[in-house]
């Protein structure tokens, strides 16, 4: 899903959590939204390729998930 999705999602209130997942190759770090309506996780995908988007720092991450609308004190990360 892409972040205008996302943000449409966060105001009706069907999304709960927001969690940074450390890439396979450790070369940056995936935005996955969990929702409480749909009972999947989904990541934040990039317009042009439709595959997760990669962010190379924590900031960027934290920064996708503001525009969303979440906290940045909400905001998980997690190595998988």
């Amino acid at each position: 899903m892409v972040l205008r999705e996302f943000k449409k999602h966060f105001n009706r209130g069907d999304l709960k959590a927001a969690i940074g997942v450390v890439s396979p190759g450790a070369n940056g770090y995936y935005l996955m939204v969990k929702s409480h309506k749909w009972g999947v996780n989904s990541f934040l995908e990039s317009d042009r390729k439709m595959q997760p988007r990669v962010f190379k720092t924590q900031q960027a991450l934290l920064n996708a998930a503001k525009a969303i609308g979440f906290s940045y004190h909400s905001i998980d990360i997690q190595h998988l």
